[in-house]
C-alpha cells in the first residue's frame, strides 16, 4: 500500500463519496445499496485496520439482505 499523503484533490473526492453513500444509508436508499456495498469494499481493502473483519462482515450481509429483500418484494 502507498504511504504517500492523499492529495487535495483526493480527499475532496473521498469525503464527496462519504457524504453520497451515508445519505443512501441514512435515506435507506436501497437501490443504491450496490454503490455503499462497493465503496466498503473498497475502503475495506485499502484501510483493512479502520474496521474489524466481523464488524465488515455483518455490515455487507445487512447490505446485501436488505437488497435482496427489496427484489424479492418487487416480484
Amino acid at each position: 500500500m502507498d504511504s504517500q499523503p492523499l492529495s487535495l484533490e483526493d480527499t475532496w473526492r473521498l469525503r464527496v463519496t462519504s457524504a453520497q453513500v451515508y445519505s443512501i444509508v441514512k435515506n435507506r436508499d436501497v437501490e443504491n445499496f450496490e454503490r455503499v456495498m462497493g465503496f466498503l469494499e473498497a475502503t475495506y481493502r485499502l484501510l483493512p485496520g479502520l474496521v474489524a473483519p466481523i464488524k465488515h462482515m455483518k455490515i455487507m450481509f445487512g447490505l446485501k439482505t436488505m437488497t435482496a429483500l427489496r427484489f424479492v418484494q418487487c416480484t
